[in-house]
């Protein structure tokens, strides 16, 4: 999957005002996606994938869900003192937590669901991402 043509940019209306995020969102400063973006997004489509087998269904979840999650970054930062300098790496980071936390509550009810450990679910996403990104083979 390359999300590399998709705008992160997210509308700031709400935010409170106040600090280098409100100034820079009021401009629409986008969230720049890198290769730990790239890593989770591989994993949040396995572990979506392992619920239903159907990549269309789970690029159209994922960017549906990549709006909320942007602005979740957002708001997370909102009222923080950052540097302008650091913007977005800041930003960068939030978004894949906020993905990161979205993989694991994947992770946690896949194991609810099928009564079995991590091992177990870590095992079937790394199956799944094989079969999803072939190309991406050692």
């Amino acid at each position: 999957m390359d999300i590399s043509g998709v705008s992160l940019t997210a509308d700031s209306t709400g935010l409170s005002a106040g600090g280098a995020l409100a100034e820079a969102t009021q401009k629409e400063v986008p969230i720049h996606v890198n290769d730990t973006t790239a890593v989770l997004t591989q994993r949040w489509i396995a572990c979506y994938m392992l619920y239903d087998w159907n990549p269309h269904h789970a690029e159209s979840a994922y960017l549906n869900n990549m709006c909320n999650w942007v602005q979740q970054a957002y708001r997370r930062l909102d009222g923080m003192a950052i540097d302008a300098a650091s913007l977005n790496d800041v930003l960068t980071d939030t978004l894949n937590q906020i993905l990161l936390e979205d993989v694991e509550d994947f992770i946690q009810t896949h194991m609810k669901v099928w009564k079995c450990d991590r091992l177990t679910v870590e095992f079937q996403v790394a199956k799944a991402i094989a079969e999803i990104y072939p190309e991406q083979k050692p």
